[in-house]
């Protein structure tokens, strides 16, 4: 029997909420090893039926999943606890708290937590992510003058990830720039970034891991070489070290942490608040 969990992500919706909480509880957990199954808009009987069979089959064949939900409709949760899991509802001990704290009866609307309630913080997060996906691996540099951030690094640092997480959960204006081995050869900062050093921010990471990442996209070229890997990404940190350019090491972080890095060090504040 294998040791490896299966965590089910159980939703009404589009079931990122549960997805993103399950994952940041599960790596909680060093060195457990989990699968992770996806199931969104179960919003029927008839679809939760079929969930919880494919729960009580993979429970049949090993260990019994972990399942993770923000089901809102009282009979579905019901019917979802009685699958062969260890069922971790995500609302509803928090919203009952909030319920008996308010003094308001919730809202059990499937989708409610992603309705857009507020059209002028959609169109700002819409908007960061235009400018996110407009200046994304060095392209509209004549927009850098409106960029809340300009995230810096070697090719495959996870530079893009970065920005278009901060544009979508915080509505920030975030643009990434790649460095090349030409400027990095030169040893100081290209020309194009020198007017935009106070928001800059650089990612580096692991050689050994550059290599991985870059075998999948360039198997066996000199871009993915060992050898390439490590001498850009020293050349890039020196570039970090010369201009007093603020940077993280992506290797062994999440998204949200390396996100939540960078906001703490450049002083960023979300404009979705």
């Amino acid at each position: 029997m294998s040791d490896r969990r299966t965590v089910v992500c159980v939703s009404d919706h589009t079931g990122l909420t549960a997805a993103t909480f399950a994952h940041s509880l599960v790596a909680r957990f060093d060195g457990l090893e989990a699968t992770y199954l996806l199931r969104p808009f179960v919003d029927n009987q008839a679809k939760l039926d079929a969930v919880v069979a494919e729960v009580d089959a993979l429970a049949a064949a090993g260990l019994r999943p972990i399942v993770f939900s923000t089901l809102t409709d009282a009979a579905l949760w019901q019917r979802l606890r009685e699958a062969n899991a260890l069922v971790l509802g995500l609302f509803e001990h928090f919203v009952d708290t909030l319920a008996e704290e308010l003094h308001i009866e919730p809202s059990h609307a499937v989708g409610v937590a992603h309705s857009i309630r507020d059209t002028s913080l959609y169109q700002l997060r819409l908007d960061a992510l235009d400018f996110s996906l407009t200046t994304d691996d060095g392209l509209g540099i004549r927009h850098y003058g409106s960029a809340d951030l300009i995230v810096i690094g070697v090719s495959r640092a996870g530079k893009t990830p970065a920005c278009v997480y901060m544009s979508m959960q915080y509505g920030i204006r975030a643009a990434n720039y790649p460095l090349t081995m030409d400027e990095l050869s030169g040893g100081s900062l290209p020309e194009s970034l020198q007017p935009y050093r106070p928001v800059l921010f650089g990612l580096t990471i692991d050689p050994v891991r550059l290599h991985q990442i870059r075998q999948k996209r360039r198997p066996d070229s000199d871009y993915s070489s060992i050898a390439r890997c490590t001498q850009e990404i020293g050349l890039a940190e020196r570039l970090f070290r010369q201009e007093g350019i603020p940077n993280v090491d992506t290797t062994t972080h999440s998204i949200e942490e390396i996100t939540s890095t960078i906001m703490e060090v450049k002083g960023l504040s979300s404009r979705l608040d």
